[in-house]
């Protein structure tokens, strides 16, 4: 990893800890304000921005930076929705965290495509197809969101118009381009392989590798 891709990681590693410490205070407010279902669903959201911490420390993986921010991000976004009820109350704040949440689906699929082109025989891909996968992968995963909200399975009702669904799947859309058209540009420029070396080599190592044996 050279020294201007580790500089950014480091920046944007200390950001997820602030991030993180932000989603402390939103446990606090989800206690003051006795949402109890809420709470236990805040410390989920804490652990899973933990994850990358977790699996550095005892599995010695280190995922991309820009996964780790977008994960913390996705978290602040969705417990500021629930918790001050922003979703409802600020114009454009649903389809806001609904592009962002789009962008982590689009670059954990952007990531694994790449990881798997560069290490594995099994899979060889033109970057301009990693692109397209990855936007038929993003728009998908929102469907599938959509449907998860048709069935109602949080038991949390919440009204789905024409044209919040189009908009939804629109913001799918766009934010799956955006990181196929990000992708592309810094796999011709050779950063995407520094985005994603430790974390594809340590795929390779562990996974990888031990399935040939």
């Amino acid at each position: 990893m050279n020294s201007k891709v580790r500089l950014i990681s480091t920046k944007y590693f200390q950001w997820s800890y602030i991030l993180r410490a932000v989603m402390i205070i939103s446990i606090i407010l989800a206690i003051w304000k006795r949402d109890y279902i809420w709470i236990i669903g805040t410390f989920i959201g804490l652990f899973i921005s933990f994850i990358p911490t977790i699996l550095h420390r005892d599995a010695k993986m280190t995922l991309p930076w820009i996964l780790d921010f977008l994960i913390a991000v996705v978290s602040i976004l969705h417990m500021g929705g629930r918790l001050l009820d922003a979703y409802y109350n600020i114009p454009g704040y649903l389809l806001f965290t609904r592009f962002f949440i789009s962008l982590l689906v689009g670059f954990i699929a952007f990531a694994i495509i790449f990881v798997l082109d560069e290490y594995w025989d099994g899979l060889k891909m033109d970057k301009y197809a990693m692109a397209f996968v990855v936007v038929i992968a993003t728009m998908t995963i929102g469907v599938i969101l959509e449907f998860l909200k048709w069935l109602n399975i949080t038991g949390r009702y919440t009204e789905i118009t024409n044209n919040i669904l189009m908009l939804n799947l629109l913001a799918d859309t766009v934010a799956g381009m955006v990181i196929a058209f990000i992708g592309v540009y810094l796999i011709k420029k050779g950063e995407f392989d520094d985005i994603t070396e430790d974390f594809g080599q340590q795929i390779n190592k562990n996974i990888i590798q031990r399935a040939k044996k």
